[in-house]
């Protein structure tokens, strides 16, 4: 018998139907997994946040650590504060102790606080060296502000800033509420910080407000804002206590994983968070707070 011979066209078409064919059946089958990382890169990224990752031993201003903290920031318009802490000690520890660091650094120029105008006026007499036989603490207890905000951290740094002013008359420290006018006249070279919103609950519009402490509806242009964690999943990153600046971290896959990962229990790690850290601090133990 003669061997049928298939046109070469009919064999053409034969052959592009079965290729077609093919790559249908390849596009319906899903995408394989993206392979999890091996135990080297995620050393890997640990070694790389561990390097930008400042040890804290104690709040107190003269610690490494919180020196270099206040170095971090000096060349900030406004240093500010997540609430959410107010029952603890350690966040009038860590705002005292930086607080008076920036003041022995001569980077500092304004403590603004959340508290009315009249009140201010009050502890800034103090501060600027007023005659008086009263001492720090009497004065905040007899400030006109909120029962909340007379706290023995207060006392301590309306103690420093007094002593410092009377030997620095050429670079003193004001004491301001949010929106009043020493706020709106803060010198821009010189850092103020902001003590404020411990009886507001977080939200995304908060670092927004606490932007503005200065002037009403003008947002600082250069805002550090600061958000304490007790999160126990950056233990392998940051000790016990210590501070990572956000802003510093190298844009890499890695460690924009590693954002992403941690932001699910931590969202202020998440760059476009609205609320979102520049610098995050770790403190793992809690404390009652000092009220006067």
């Amino acid at each position: 018998m003669k061997p049928f011979c298939m046109p070469a066209l009919a064999r053409h078409l034969l052959l592009a139907g079965a290729t077609s064919a093919l790559l249908a059946a390849c596009a319906t089958q899903p995408a394989p997994p993206r392979p999890a990382d091996t135990p080297a890169q995620q050393q890997s990224v640990t070694d790389t946040l561990k390097a930008h990752a400042i040890p804290v031993a104690a709040l107190k201003p003269k610690d490494p650590g919180i020196a270099a903290l206040a170095r971090a920031v000096s060349g900030a318009q406004l240093v500010s504060f997540a609430s959410g802490w107010s029952a603890s000690q350690e966040d009038e520890d860590l705002k005292g102790a930086l607080t008076e660091a920036l003041v022995h650094s001569g980077r500092l120029g304004l403590l603004v606080l959340d508290v009315p105008c009249d009140g201010a006026e009050v502890l800034n007499g103090y501060a600027s060296g007023n005659a008086t036989s009263m001492l720090a603490a009497d004065v905040v207890r007899s400030a006109p502000i909120e029962q909340s905000q007379k706290t023995a951290a207060l006392a301590d740094i309306l103690t420093v800033l007094r002593g410092w002013n009377a030997v620095n008359p050429d670079r003193p420290v004001q004491v301001s509420g949010k929106h009043c006018k020493a706020a709106a006249s803060a010198d821009p070279e010189r850092v103020s910080v902001f003590w404020g919103l411990d009886q507001l609950p977080a939200h995304t519009g908060e670092k927004d407000l606490a932007a503005a402490a200065l002037q009403y509806g003008e947002p600082s242009g250069n805002h550090v804002w600061l958000v304490q964690t007790d999160d126990e999943g950056l233990s392998g990153i940051l000790p016990a206590s210590g501070w990572i600046d956000l802003r510093a971290l190298p844009g890499t896959s890695d460690v924009v994983t590693w954002r992403q990962d941690r932001a699910v229990t931590e969202p202020l790690l998440r760059p476009q968070h609205p609320s979102s850290a520049d610098i995050l601090f770790r403190h793992a133990g809690r404390t009652p707070s000092a009220p006067l």
